[in-house]
């Protein structure tokens, strides 16, 4: 397997469908939704594993920096947050956070994901992973996705092609 996998944890928005739990000021990512812990938490001790994860990056906006901190410091976490100064959806956050990886390590591998995600299989997460960098260290570009149970058009669709080492190729 390649080298340490660098969790970038993407925790910027607002949060305000879920009003009032979720508000501009303390948004869902923050506050305990499932379980005793916030998602972020939930997320941030899901990639610190030090034999499969680097060190991560947390991309948030700036009036979220003391939360952010304040909870890394609540699970004895160490990871480079980023500001973003204004809100502009995950595609300039993704791209810093590469700039930032491919800085640290010119081959590193970044595993992008939401704070807000829930996985209740922390093993089988961490197994997907290491699968996903072996396939990634050979010029892919991995992506996870769940099936659909229903339409909504808030999400994108993955429209999976040819099979590859027993995943898809779209």
């Amino acid at each position: 397997m390649p080298s340490q996998i660098i969790p970038v944890v993407m925790c910027g928005g607002a949060g305000t469908r879920l009003w009032p739990v979720s508000r501009e000021s303390m948004p869902k990512q923050f506050v305990s939704l499932i379980g005793q812990d916030s998602t972020f938490k939930q997320v941030m001790r899901r990639v610190s594993d030090p034999e499969l994860f680097g060190r991560p990056i947390v991309i948030t906006h700036s009036e979220f920096r003391f939360v952010v901190a304040e909870q890394l410091r609540e699970c004895d976490i160490s990871a480079d947050i980023v500001l973003e100064p204004v809100r502009r959806d995950s595609g300039p956050a993704v791209a810093i956070a590469a700039a930032l990886a491919t800085k640290r390590d010119g081959d590193a591998l970044a595993l992008v994901v939401a704070a807000d995600h829930v996985i209740r299989n922390e093993l089988e997460f961490r197994n997907a992973c290491r699968e996903a960098a072996e396939t990634a260290a050979r010029g892919r570009i991995v992506m996870f996705g769940i099936h659909p149970t229903y339409a909504a058009t808030n999400y994108g669709y993955i429209r999976a092609g040819k099979a590859v080492n027993g995943a898809y190729d779209a």
